[in-house]
C-alpha cells in the first residue's frame, strides 16, 4: 500500500512517495455482477483490465483477472455470461498521517480518539492530508519535463491507495445450442438462479433447459477462477458452481487474500501543483491494438468452432472460412510481436544519467528503437483498419463470420432468409448497446441510425442478398 504505479507499463514502482498512515475499514461487503459478453476484449473491459495490463496478459504476465480473461475461450457465436462475485472482509486504505476522526484513526490499536498524534510520533511528520514526501517533492522540483520523467521513473504516475482482502470469483458461462429459443431458455434459467429474488418463469425455463441439456440440443460450459477463500470444493457442474457462490462469504472469512486494489493519481492529491500535468490514461494506439488483438482472438475461436461444427452454422463456406482464418492468425501474430516490443521498450528510458547522476544524456539507440516501434504501430494500425473495412471499431470484423444457429430459430433456415440487419444486430448491435450504457463516447457505441447505415454499407453481404433475390 502506498507504493507507486506506472499506468503505461501496468507495474508497481517499489517506492513510497507519499506520507500517509494505513487505515482499516471493518465489515464484509458482498457484490455480484451478471453481464453478457461477446468477445475477449469485452471480457477484459468488464473486469476493468487496463490496456497496459492487457498487453501483459497477451505476452504472458499479468494479474489473475487478466490471465483468466486472456485464457478463457469466448466465441462471438455463443451466448456468454460473465459472473463476477467479490467478498471483501474490509479495506485497507491510505489515510492522513494525523488522525482527524476516531472512525478513520490511523492508530486504532492504541485507542486514540483525539486529533492529536501520540507522543511517540514526531509532530513535524504528521499532516491532516496525504501529501508527497520531501524526497518526492525534490524530485518533482519545478515540474520541468525532465523532472516529471524522473518522478514517473521513481514514483510512477499513481499510487496504491487501497487494497481489498477477501475472495473473488470470476466465471464465464457459455451456452451453445442449435436453436435461439433453447439458448435463451438455458440462459434465462442461469440468470434466474443467480438473481437475488429469483425471476418470473424460473421453474419452466429451468425445466426446459434441463431437458435440452439431457438430450444434447444445448450445452452449458463454465470456466472459473477464484482468488482467496479456503476449504471449498471445486465445482463439477452448474449446481456445484451455484453452491460455490453461496459458500464464498464463509470461505473469504476463513482464508482471505488480497485480490484487488485502487489506484489514485498523484495529481489528485490536495497539494499537488495544478500546473503540473500527469498522464495516467492508456495510450490510445496501444489500446487500439489490444482491442483488435482480443477481438481477433474471439474471431479465431469462432472460426475454428465453425470449421469443427459446420452443422451449428448457417450457409458457411469452408474454403472462405479457412482463408479468413489464415488472415486472422497472421494479424494476431503480427500484433502479438508488436505488443511484445511495446512491453520491452516501455522500461527503457530515452535519457540516461551520467556524471554521478547530476546530468543526463539522450540515448540515441533507445530513441531509434522507439521511433521504429511507433512507425510499426502506425503501419499495423493502417493495415488493420483496411482489413476492417476502413473502421477503427474492431467489432465490425465479426461481420465476416458465418451466422450461428443460436441466432436463428433453427438451423433448417436457408441462408437467404437471414437479412443483413439480422447479422448486424447479432454481431454488433447487442454489444454496441451494452457499450453505450457505460461509455457513450466509445467508438464501439453505435446508435440506431449508425447501425442501419452499417447494414446498408455491407457490400459483400448485399451482393449475397442480390444473389438470393435473383434465385427467387
Amino acid at each position: 500500500m502506498g507504493l507507486g504505479w506506472d499506468s503505461q507499463r501496468a507495474e508497481i514502482i517499489p517506492n513510497r512517495c507519499i506520507r500517509f498512515a494505513p487505515v482499516k475499514e471493518e465489515g464484509q461487503t458482498i457484490r455480484m455482477q451478471l453481464k453478457e459478453v461477446s468477445d475477449t476484449s469485452e471480457l477484459m473491459e468488464q473486469l476493468s483490465v487496463s490496456a497496459g495490463m492487457s498487453i501483459k496478459s497477451a505476452v504472458g504476465s499479468a494479474s489473475a483477472q487478466g490471465k483468466f480473461a486472456s485464457n478463457t475461450k469466448v466465441t462471438s457465436s455463443s451466448n456468454t455470461l460473465l459472473i463476477h462475485a467479490t467478498v471483501d472482509n474490509g479495506v485497507l486504505f491510505v489515510g492522513p498521517s494525523q488522525p482527524l476522526d476516531p472512525v478513520r484513526s490511523a492508530f486504532p490499536l492504541h485507542g486514540n480518539s483525539s486529533t492529536k498524534a501520540p507522543w511517540w510520533v514526531n509532530s513535524s511528520e504528521v499532516s491532516p492530508v496525504i501529501h508527497l514526501t520531501e524526497e518526492a517533492r525534490d524530485i518533482l522540483g519545478d515540474g520541468s519535463a525532465r523532472n516529471i520523467r524522473e518522478f514517473e521513473r521513481l514514483c510512477g504516475d499513481s499510487f496504491v491507495s487501497a487494497i481489498y482482502s477477501g475472495a473473488e470469483l470470476i466465471a464465464v458461462m457459455t451456452v451453445k445450442s442449435k436453436s435461439r429459443s433453447k439458448a435463451q431458455s438455458a440462459q434465462g434459467c442461469v440468470k434466474a438462479k443467480l438473481s437475488a429474488w429469483g425471476a418470473k418463469g424460473e421453474t419452466s425455463a429451468c425445466a426446459t433447459a434441463a431437458t435440452d441439456q439431457k438430450n444434447g440440443s444445448t450445452e452449458v460450459a463454465v470456466d472459473f477462477t477464484q482468488i482467496g477463500g479456503a476449504g471449498g470444493k471445486i465445482p463439477m457442474n452448474q449446481e456445484g458452481f451455484l453452491n460455490k457462490l453461496n459458500e464464498l462469504p464463509s470461505e473469504a472469512q476463513a482464508g482471505p487474500q488480497f485480490h484487488s486494489m485502487n489506484l489514485t493519481a498523484y495529481s489528485d492529491l490536495p497539494h499537488w501543483p495544478h500546473a503540473i500535468a500527469m498522464n495516467t490514461a492508456d495510450d490510445p494506439e496501444d489500446a487500439l491494438l489490444v482491442n483488435f488483438y482480443y477481438t481477433l482472438t474471439s474471431v479465431q475461436h469462432t472460426l475454428q468452432d465453425a470449421l469443427d461444427n459446420p452443422d451449428q452454422y448457417v450457409g458457411e463456406d469452408e474454403e472462405q472460412l479457412k482463408t479468413l482464418q489464415d488472415q486472422v492468425i497472421q494479424y494476431r501474430r503480427d500484433i502479438f510481436g508488436t505488443l511484445q516490443d511495446i512491453q520491452r521498450l516501455a522500461g527503457i528510458p530515452t535519457e540516461v544519467p551520467v556524471f554521478f547522476g547530476l546530468i543526463s544524456r539522450t540515448d540515441p539507440d533507445a530513441v531509434h528503437q522507439k521511433e521504429q516501434l511507433e512507425a510499426m504501430v502506425q503501419e499495423q494500425k493502417k493495415r488493420l483498419i483496411s482489413f476492417n473495412g476502413g473502421s477503427e471499431n474492431p467489432n465490425l470484423i465479426k461481420l465476416k463470420l458465418p451466422f450461428p444457429c443460436v441466432a436463428v430459430e433453427n438451423c433448417t433456415q436457408v441462408n437467404c432468409d437471414i437479412t443483413v440487419k439480422d447479422i448486424v444486430e447479432y454481431y454488433v448491435g447487442r454489444q454496441s448497446r451494452r457499450t453505450c450504457q457505460t461509455d457513450s463516447a466509445s467508438m464501439e457505441c453505435l446508435n440506431n441510425m449508425q447501425l442501419d447505415s452499417l447494414a446498408e454499407s455491407l457490400d459483400s453481404i448485399s451482393a449475397k442478398q442480390d444473389e438470393c433475390n435473383s434465385e427467387t
